[in-house]
């Protein structure tokens, strides 16, 4: 005998008999379950810090004769920093009085001495400087401390319901600062809803550390989700359950066959609640 089509309330994550419920001031209210885009961000502001660190060290015994960087500039591969001579050329070019005459005595001992140029083996920003300008250093020294990488350490401006997973990308977005991609790397909850997080640069910005930023993090995307207002959810043992109608499939005197699930549901409204508001 075909099954006849009607409609039976069940909760998605269990089955419960309607007279679990005292209809007693509850009415339902039928409903759908809709269909749509939705994009999940939050707003965030931190502040940027240079980190994962490397010095540089004086390569042998000599004079700093020109320093060619400043602290947090951003320095790229293979640039000049900082130029030496051994210990013997400085003595030697401090008896030229300005740098045409050093040029001179360089000129006129060529093959015999020149600079020697310390650069950057990596991309980076320059964290510590150690040396100034017709500085003597041993072979060894630091020089400069240069950082890889820039991040922000941040903070979420708005409430975060779902949960976070490292990957997540974002955008610092500044008129004056301009515009940069970023992902997540680390995440600490704080208080209920927030967090503190860390972001990487994709590449090193020009932006100072030490900067105030804001920016928005992506967190979640659906081209189509099933949507549900919050207000029609119903919360037990920490589970999250609807009252939706279903398709039977095989019936017996004792028990159906859940055969396929519909978009409507039942939303409970209790008289009690209304009186309240």
């Amino acid at each position: 005998m075909p099954a006849k089509k009607f409609k039976i309330i069940i909760t998605v994550l269990f089955f419960c008999s309607l007279k679990l419920f005292s209809f007693e001031g509850i009415t339902f209210e039928e409903k759908e379950i809709t269909d749509k885009k939705i994009y999940l961000n939050s707003n965030i502001s931190g502040v940027t810090q240079a980190y994962d660190e490397y010095n540089i060290t004086a390569p042998f015994d000599g004079e700093v004769t020109i320093l060619l960087t400043s602290l947090f500039d951003i320095v790229k591969t293979s640039q000049t920093v900082i130029k030496m001579v051994s210990g013997e050329v400085g003595a030697l070019l401090k008896t030229g009085k300005d740098e045409n005459e050093k040029k001179e005595i360089l000129k006129r001992w060529k093959g015999m001495f020149n600079y020697s140029d310390i650069t950057i083996p990596e991309k980076g920003i320059v964290t510590k400087i150690y040396v100034k300008q017709n500085s003597f250093v041993n072979r060894g020294d630091k020089l400069i401390t240069i950082a890889r990488k820039m991040r922000v350490i941040a903070k979420n401006d708005e409430k975060i319901y779902v949960n976070l997973e490292k990957g997540l990308e974002g955008i610092i977005e500044d008129s004056r600062l301009g515009k940069y991609k970023i992902t997540l790397t680390d995440f600490i909850p704080k208080d209920k809803y927030y967090y503190q997080l860390l972001f990487d640069f994709e590449d090193i910005p020009e932006i100072k550390v030490g900067e105030m930023v804001r920016g928005v993090m992506m967190i979640a995307q659906r081209k189509s989700a099933r949507i549900i207002p919050n207000s029609d959810i119903i919360e037990y043992n920490g589970k999250k359950y609807i009252l939706i109608e279903f398709e039977p499939g095989i019936i017996t005197e004792n028990e159906t066959e859940v055969y396929s699930f519909k978009l409507n549901y039942l939303k409970m409204n209790s008289e009690n609640n209304k009186e309240k508001k």
